[in-house]
């Protein structure tokens, strides 16, 4: 093989001609124990960027039975990779755009062998140079390699990570949101987890109870009661009327008119459209009454009228 002339190189001395076989050992210093190494490693995805001639030379871990990809931004010259101990390698495989390499057996502790690949096409960086090491715990299973720190392809697979990322965060948000709201009587109750029989309480088939324009019907009414919490659950049947959601409940002694202070709503459904029947479940504090009274249960989506009117619910 030909001598090549190379640049300089990040903290190894002044511009040089040097024999390929030669190239790494007086590069980077090599030294070659064959000491085993642990052969169960994580594999791992990153991407690097080529040496600038002030930065380090990237290193490549490499392992025995794991193939590692590296995937470049431009064009390689396939015929000038020169990899030192290419002879160790059971694969050195090069395409266009990718190195695949795989060693017969791990390097050993401290060995660092060299590698350079140069671009087609003038590239702007022309070649790179890696240190292929072996890691006791990881392994390179896919490395992107980019020219230049702030190459659009870089900038690009960065904006795509960083979408990634952010779409699970929001859905971990959601997810700790979920069982957030999925706790106390609340959550219990939509859940199924906590029925009438589980507490003091009593179940109610409402018989043609129909809210405001006759189309919002209130079916089944279950209450519970705790010592430190009550409760309400309500399937709500919409026959025809737009899509629709409590915002607002009242539950009012039918005897007193003694309210009792609501701490939240919830609905099965987001919003329950024409046709569809979902759960509601009002929380509330432990009423100012005996338990069993009469009461009535009211919900509104909004300001105005009642939308949803429920009598004779014992509490």
């Amino acid at each position: 093989m030909a001598a090549v002339g190379f640049d300089r190189v990040a903290g190894f001395g002044e511009f040089a001609l040097l024999r390929p076989v030669a190239l790494l050992p007086l590069l980077l210093g090599v030294t070659a124990s064959a000491q085993p190494v642990p052969a169960a490693r994580e594999r791992q995805d990153r991407r690097v960027v080529l040496s600038n001639g002030a930065a380090p030379v990237p290193e490549l871990r490499v392992a025995a039975g794991v193939a590692t990809l590296l995937l470049f931004d431009a064009p390689l010259d396939r015929g000038s990779v020169e990899m030192e101990g290419r002879e160790r390698f059971r694969l050195v495989d090069v395409g266009e755009r990718v190195l695949a390499l795989e060693p017969a057996a791990d390097l050993g502790t401290g060995e660092r062998l060299g590698l350079r690949i140069r671009f087609a096409n003038g590239a702007a960086q022309g070649q790179g140079i890696f240190v292929l090491v072996s890691h006791p715990t990881e392994v390179d299973a896919r490395v992107e390699v980019f020219q230049q720190q702030d190459s659009v392809e870089l900038l690009r697979a960065e904006l795509v990570e960083a979408r990634a990322q952010l779409k699970a965060q929001v859905e971990e948000l959601h997810t700790f949101r979920t069982l957030r709201d999925a706790g106390g009587p609340t959550g219990l109750i939509m859940t199924g987890a906590l029925d009438f029989s589980g507490v003091q309480g009593s179940r109610v088939k409402v018989v043609r109870q129909k809210g405001h324009g006759k189309f919002l019907v209130a079916d089944d009414v279950t209450s519970f009661r705790a010592s430190t919490w009550a409760a309400m659950s309500v399937e709500v049947r919409n026959t025809g009327r737009p899509p629709w959601a409590p915002t607002t409940a009242r539950i009012v002694n039918s005897k007193s008119g003694i309210g009792v202070a609501v701490r939240s709503i919830r609905s099965a459904l987001p919003r329950i459209a024409s046709g569809e029947s979902g759960m509601v479940v009002v929380e509330t504090e432990v009423p100012p009454w005996a338990p069993g009274e009469m009461c009535f249960l009211e919900l509104s989506e909004g300001e105005g009228a009642s939308q949803v009117l429920v009598p004779g619910i014992p509490f």
